[in-house]
């Protein structure tokens, strides 16, 4: 008997080691790109595509010396002089060459001069406690390894060294791009180059430059000199500004785009040449912000002679292959009163000026094509008139056209979701995929047969709502998981007895669901990797319950097919300046512009950590900031120029206020608004996003959570140098209209302060509890254009 039992122990044990050995080979999870533990200690921003620390660290000595293992190029020289005299802004060492390799450089082959949309920009990096190797197939992958390295330095006691680290990397998509719309404001050439700087840092490789509007034509050309000399009031790059910019930006692995807006946004062109519109004219250049009247004549063929000749002059300047033709926004009413127009519509069978407009783009096409150029164009431009492998499609209105570009054969860059002009969020815009559509689910709708329930995620401290709905019944079961703002369809449900499993693929992996039902409710877990998080559900809804929520209104899209993905070759962030000047447009630009760089080069399963991503985004924005953007520097110059002196107290009122979201800040300025108003404000000074409130909202949720006396004192700190800055303004208000705009934000921000305060300290409060509710529902309304943005915080310590 006991040979038996040592004989079946030995047969168990050998089974467990055969199904852990089984489990290891075949269903362990694959390790994630980053382990957790790696990402904590990371800086870099975007995150490669796969990362592994090991053990020690590169020390930075005095001197280094560089060798090159295959080919040396200049513009591989150049990057590495840009990486050692970053090196020395952030380290303050003066560093010498020497003999013994330390940095190896091995690039297999030179790059075009100009880099193109096929750039091989991958790379790897091995740094080890002796030496570092950064190899790559071509010039472009050696460019961007050096700045990540550049990015990975640290302080460590009395060195500053550079993790040892195994490191991969390779973009998500080839196209990460920044339009900076320069004819609303004009945006000068050292602007442009600085914002280059900040675009490679972060591994951007597209600036797309728009250079035609109601506003101005802002590039010379000597074969139509009116279009400049009359159309731009005197602000406009030269040809060899141009060649300049190009250059630089070839340097840094970066290509521009140029966009030239055709039909309509026209006023710039018909100044000096009135011929080419579809209104008698004179024209003259328009402050005005909106949709105008001004159109190109797409009817006469004295305008395709015209643009044949700039495009032409236009193409030898700009060496890249794409040239944007607009193509948004065509106000149809010089169409519409203009008799010969309205004939040649019927006369050549045009739908309506939908139609006109195809006509023109088809023109313009061919032009293009003659010149060697590819054309690209907003998302109205999309019609099946124009051939697919000649087309990229740029949807700004809705990321639903991208898919419909895709399912047609066009390539597509995405815009919409990565405004920047519209002063949202870094996290908002770290959340926006090219591959998810917002609330798009993909099964059949049965508005006959459904169910619904409203459920709690817990995890740890953590409660998440969301909704779960199930549709048909028995094998013809689909359903639609929502949670922390996310909808996803499932297709596999299972429902048998009392046992509901079901699963859906995340940016997380795939989530695993096993609910028990008890009647009307749920419960069970969901699973993801070696996560497992409680879920419950209490039904609310149903195709049973006429009573209960109704059912929301779900869009069901196709999933893209991989033929159909591979047309979706990025995204484009757009910075439009009706309220930004060359004063303002770094520090409207960065550092969220980052953060959106890294949703397009890094995987998507790393993308989703926005907490992680706001750390390192604020060290981002020091590193660029020493590298020479001049963000912080213009907010001083802005705040100075305000009362005629620097005030720490007044950057202290400024660093809680955020310009308000989109286009509400056009409210404090007579209507209709012009684009010529100064914009030397307190809103002008102020963030789009403020990292003093993100810090310290943050703070204050911590300490809700978990109350400590180090995170009290910190906090209080905060508000004593808020009651400071608040009498301060409140000081200054009547000699400067600047402040009395803002001036409630600065008693709502004193009182505030004063009532959490006493709150910490155990004071009894002054005010009513109706009283304090009414003070944060006022401190939560804009004035002068801004937004009192620590009040999140406030409330939460009151609460």
């Amino acid at each position: 008997m006991k040979k038996f039992l040592k004989i079946l122990a030995f047969v168990v044990a050998l089974l467990v080691l055969a199904a852990g050995i089984l489990w290891y080979v075949y269903f362990r999870p694959a390790p994630p790109a980053i382990s957790d533990a790696d990402r904590a200690r990371l800086e870099i921003m975007p995150l490669p595509a796969k990362l592994k620390l090991k053990d020690g660290a590169f020390v930075i000595p005095q001197t280094w010396s560089i060798q090159y293992t295959a080919i040396r190029t200049a513009r591989i020289e150049g990057a590495a002089d840009r990486f050692f005299i970053r090196l020395t802004r952030q380290t303050k060492m003066n560093f010498s060459s020497k003999t013994g390799p330390q940095l190896i450089i091995d690039c297999s082959r030179e790059s075009p001069r100009y880099p193109n949309l096929q750039e091989d920009e991958s790379y790897t990096l091995m740094v080890s406690t002796s030496q570092i190797v950064l190899k790559a197939a071509d010039e472009y992958g050696i460019l961007r390894g050096l700045n990540t390295l550049a990015q990975m330095v640290q302080r460590q006691g009395d060195n500053w060294v550079i993790p040892a680290v195994e490191l991969e990397d390779q973009p998500r998509y080839t196209w990460r791009g920044l339009m900076i719309d320069v004819c609303r404001h004009w945006i000068p050439k050292e602007v442009i180059l600085r914002n280059l700087d900040a675009m490679a840092a972060v591994k951007l490789n597209v600036l797309h430059l728009h250079l035609s509007d109601y506003q101005g034509f802002r590039v010379e050309s000597r074969r139509y000199p009116r279009l400049q000399e009359q159309g731009s009031e005197g602000n406009y790059y030269t040809q060899d500004d141009i060649r300049e910019m190009v250059n630089y930006a070839a340097e840094r692995g970066i290509r521009i785009i140029p966009e030239f807006d055709l039909p309509g946004h026209s006023t710039s062109w018909l100044v000096g040449y009135p011929e080419l519109g579809s209104a008698p004219g004179p024209y003259t250049i328009d402050g005005l912000a909106g949709v105008l009247n001004p159109v190109l004549d797409p009817t006469r063929e004295e305008v395709y002679r015209f643009l044949d000749g700039i495009i032409g002059e236009m193409a030898g300047l700009f060496p890249d292959s794409v040239l944007h033709i607009g193509g948004d926004e065509v106000n149809p009413h010089d169409w519409n009163e203009n008799p010969s127009i309205q004939q040649f519509i019927q006369d050549h069978q045009l739908t309506d000026n939908h139609g006109l407009q195809a006509y023109f783009n088809q023109r313009l096409f061919a032009i293009l094509t003659a010149h060697g150029k590819r054309m690209m164009g907003w998302d109205e431009i999309l019609h099946p008139d124009l051939p697919p492998s000649g087309i990229i499609i740029q949807p700004w209105r809705d990321p639903k056209a991208l898919w419909a570009a895709a399912r047609q054969g066009y390539d597509g860059v995405l815009s919409n979701g990565y405004y920047l002009d519209y002063k949202q969020p870094a996290g908002k815009h770290y959340q926006v995929d090219p591959e998810i559509i917002p609330g798009a689910v993909t099964i059949e709708i049965d508005s006959s047969n459904w169910q619904s329930w409203k459920t709690t995620i817990t995890f740890q401290d953590n409660v998440m709502d969301g909704e779960l709905y199930l549709f048909g019944q028995d094998g013809d079961l689909r359903g639609i998981i929502q949670s922390m703002g996310n909808t996803a369809s499932f297709t596999d449900p299972v429902w048998e007895n009392n046992l509901l499993t079901f699963s859906n693929e995340s940016s997380f992996g795939r989530i695993k669901y096993e609910l028990t039902a008890h009647g009307d409710s749920l419960s069970g877990t969901m699973r993801i990797a070696l996560f497992s998080l409680d879920i419950k559900g209490v039904k609310n809804g149903g195709s049973d319950r006429p009573d209960g929520d109704p059912l929301p209104l779900f869009e069901k899209i196709e999933p893209l097919t991989g033929e159909e993905t591979r047309h979706i070759l990025g995204g484009e962030a757009c910075m439009w300046t009706e309220m930004v000047s060359a004063q303002t447009l770094e520090g409207r630009v960065w550092p969220r512009m980052a953060a959106i760089a890294e949703k397009w080069w890094s995987p998507q399963s790393l993308t989703s950590d926005v907490k992680d991503m706001y750390r390192r985004l604020w060290i981002t924005e020091e590193g660029l900031v020493r590298q020479g953007l001049q963000s912080h520097s213009n907010q001083y110059d802005l705040l100075t120029g305000i009362t005629g002196k620097w005030s720490p107290a007044l950057q202290d009122f400024a660093d809680v206020l955020q310009e308000d979201l989109f286009f509400n800040r056009m409210t404090i300025y007579p209507q209709p608004y012009n684009v010529k108003m100064p914009l030397d404000r307190m809103v002008d000074a102020a963030m789009p996003e403020s990292k003093v409130a993100y810090r310290f909202n943050q703070l204050a949720q911590e300490y809700v959570s978990s109350p400590r006396d180090s995170l009290r004192a910190q906090i209080i700190s905060w508000l004593d140098r808020w009651i400071e800055s608040a009498a301060y303004v409140e000081s200054m208000r009547s000699e400067h209209p600047e402040l009395d705009e803002v001036a409630p934000h600065a008693d709502h921000l004193s009182r505030l302060s004063r009532l959490v305060i006493a709150k910490l300290n155990q004071e009894q409060a002054t005010e009513a509890e109706s009283e304090i509710q009414e003070l944060l529902q006022d401190a939560g309304k804009p004035f002068g254009g801004t937004l009192l943005v620590v009040n999140e915080g406030l409330s939460i310590l009151l609460q």
